[in-house]
């Protein structure tokens, strides 16, 4: 083989290689998931590995679902509970909680006691995909012990949900049912 052969199957390689990357998932990237790293001192984000589970079309439903279970469910400050505020993490971080090993955990909603910033309570919203095994070991489990935690599965996932704290003693408040129904732009939850 000669050297500029050598050099047209090494282009042609990468240039194939590359533009396969550039097909990936952007998902992929954690930087994309877990943010930036913190400045020097700050404690680092929880980023449980099942951070990427979700699709990206399953994503858009979950974001949705986020917004509006906080707005009906956590809309705090109210008339009985003015020190409480709501915090939603997704898309965007906006109030962590310290874990025993030093990092920050971002739990999907985060109620606390305003000024003091005491957690009160946090709450997960899984979709279709997430609710399983690995999700209970690595979220469920580290944010109930954080502050009572309350969690949202779509219909029909209740039971699995509820076969899955208790196999892994997840201690929830409660599990609540969520969908959207054709037709309707609100969100239905069943306790």
């Amino acid at each position: 083989m000669t050297d500029e052969s050598i050099t047209t199957a090494n282009g042609d390689f990468v240039s194939k290689l590359d533009a396969r990357l550039k097909t990936l998932p952007k998902s992929l990237l954690l930087s994309q998931i877990a943010g930036q790293s913190p400045a020097p001192g700050q404690p680092h984000a929880y980023v449980p590995p099942t951070a990427a589970m979700r699709s990206e079309s399953r994503q858009v439903i979950h974001d949705r679902a986020i917004a509006d279970i906080a707005k009906t469910r956590f809309g705090f400050p109210t008339e009985k509970y003015r020190d409480y505020k709501t915090y939603v993490n997704h898309p965007v971080r906006t109030m962590g909680i310290q874990m025993p090993d030093g990092s920050v955990a971002y739990p999907h909603i985060v109620v606390v006691q305003h000024p003091e910033n005491n957690t009160k309570m946090v709450a997960e919203v899984e979709t279709n995909e997430t609710v399983r095994e690995s999700v209970a070991v690595y979220e469920w489990g580290p944010y109930a012990e954080l502050a009572p935690l309350y969690l949202y599965v779509p219909v029909g996932k209740g039971d699995e949900a509820l076969q899955l704290c208790r196999r892994f003693e997840v201690s929830v408040v409660g599990i609540r049912t969520w969908r959207y129904t054709a037709g309707q732009d609100e969100i239905e939850i069943n306790d």
